[in-house]
């Protein structure tokens, strides 16, 4: 019951289009964090450099930001390691 009211609360969907509507948000999410990763490191920041240093394939990377990929538990602690953050802040949007 809990899952459901936060979708529709928080997510703002419910039925089947939570799915599409919370990939879309950790992407955008992922990008605001690759975004402050730059701030925090004086660089300008790209998905192709977050994919070689979270160790991942460019096209996954960028599919994952646009919100077209189911995550594995895997690729989100990869995508952690690759913004020097925790596994849980990727996971805060």
């Amino acid at each position: 019951m809990f899952i459901r009211q936060y979708l529709f609360q928080y997510v703002g969907v419910s039925g089947m289009d939570w799915k599409e509507e919370t990939k879309l948000k950790f992407g955008e999410h992922l990008l605001v964090l690759l975004q402050d990763y730059g701030i925090r490191n004086n660089t300008k920041p790209s998905l192709r450099q977050l994919a070689n240093r979270a160790g991942l394939e460019y096209s996954q990377v960028q599919r994952i930001s646009t919100g077209q990929v189911d995550l594995a538990l895997t690729t989100i602690v990869s995508l952690a390691i690759g913004l020097d953050l925790n596994p849980k802040d990727l996971l805060d949007f």
